[in-house]
């Protein structure tokens, strides 16, 4: 029974000894003071649940190469989601067209886009070519200006555009009418034309001045640039010959007609609007012709037998047509006595009631085609662009 006694008195003094060190949660040998110190420094160092720990910002490095895609021209470390800074650099006898965002030049670099990695851009320069071509305004319309040129059938001085010394930068200064259509280019054959594709803009706060219309070429480049509100304008056309390229892959491309097929990337046509038309414009005349694969074998003729007559303000003319002819109106301006070839068409999309439509189909560019050979009278009306056709075999 002592020794039940012994063993008992034990245990509650070991009991004892383990509730203490638990309560205190201090180490044997160690102040309990400076513990609870250092205890509650820890817990202020730590982040609080649901806070994450910041992390170091990232850089990122730009680095600007020159055209050759290797020589380094400059450096810049930019904060994980900034922008990087333009800047134009310089070389000798050369111009600088800006920045790529490849090295084949494709793309241009987007300096408002945020950094996100490692970035390399590329500088597009090109050799400084001295321009010794003359540019000539060339169209047709109701102006008198466009109304000699007769589609650069005719250039005289003041179709000329003025270049600026020492620099490859053409300026002319012209009244407009609307529905005047044209192109700049460097003679009669219209060698190097720069037409609507080299416009860089068409309008002015949301008013249009200009359209790009139809031309004889798939590209916008070659397009026509037409007027769509009377004024005088200043037009630049700034050039850049070392550039040039010329469409080799063309089946009518030949060294003698080269010109006829340069095209440039960088040349561009500007333009400011002066106000109202510096001189009074005359009244012009128009007349339309009929012309068509068979019927004239698609050239202009002004005979009177292909020619509408006026009457009313309507235009009407009876012809005789051979089964599955295509063919459309074309029309002819005279102002002041100059007669050019005019911008209006009279197409497919002209004939709207049934019984007119009963005689004709219509083909993908939108010519008429006659259903059957006879007789057929075509009656415009100018006013409402609306065209009817009657027929008799």
């Amino acid at each position: 029974m002592k020794k039940s006694k012994i063993s008992i008195g034990i245990a509650v003094v070991m009991l004892g000894a383990l509730t203490l060190a638990g309560c205190q949660n201090t180490p044997a040998g160690t102040d309990s003071a400076n513990v609870s110190s250092d205890a509650q420094t820890d817990t202020q160092e730590q982040p609080q649940a649901g806070e994450e720990t910041p992390e170091e910002e990232q850089v990122y490095t730009v680095t600007f190469y020159d055209t050759d895609g290797t020589t380094v021209l400059s450096t810049e470390e930019v904060k994980s989601g900034d922008t990087v800074t333009e800047y134009t650099p310089e070389k000798e006898n050369q111009v600088f067209m800006g920045w790529f965002a490849t090295p084949t030049l494709a793309h241009e670099f987007d300096f408002t886009r945020a950094v996100t990695q490692d970035t390399d851009v590329f500088a597009g320069f090109m050799e400084n070519v001295e321009d010794t071509r003359t540019f000539a305004i060339l169209g047709s319309g109701t102006s008198p200006l466009m109304a000699v040129s007769n589609w650069g059938k005719t250039i005289n001085d003041e179709h000329y555009m003025t270049k600026k010394d020492g620099e490859n930068t053409y300026t002319i200064t012209v009244d407009l009418c609307e529905g005047d259509e044209f192109q700049f280019a460097i003679d009669t054959s219209w060698n190097n034309q720069r037409g609507g594709g080299y416009m860089l803009n068409t309008d002015i706060d949301g008013t249009d001045y200009f359209a790009v219309s139809g031309g004889l070429s798939e590209s916008s480049q070659k397009s026509n640039i037409k007027c769509v509100k009377e004024g005088n304008y200043t037009f630049t056309l700034k050039t850049y010959p070392g550039a040039d390229v010329y469409d080799t892959e063309n089946s009518y491309y030949t060294e003698d007609t080269k010109e006829n097929y340069n095209s440039n990337p960088y040349d561009t046509i500007e333009w400011t609007y002066n106000g109202e038309a510096s001189t009074e414009m005359a009244d012009a005349e128009m007349s339309y012709y009929i012309k068509g694969a068979i019927i004239t074998g698609w050239e202009d003729n002004y005979d009177a037998q292909y020619g509408l007559v006026e009457k009313d303000g309507v235009h009407s003319l009876t012809i005789d047509l051979e089964e599955g002819d295509e063919f459309l109106l074309t029309s002819l301006i005279t102002v002041d006595g100059n007669s050019s070839v005019g911008n209006e068409y009279v197409r497919y999309s002209n004939v709207t009631d049934e019984t007119s439509l009963s005689y004709v189909d219509g083909a993908e560019n939108y010519n008429m085609i006659a259903k059957k050979t006879g007789t057929y009278t075509f009656n415009y009306d100018p006013a409402t662009q609306e065209l009817k056709v009657d027929f008799q075999e």
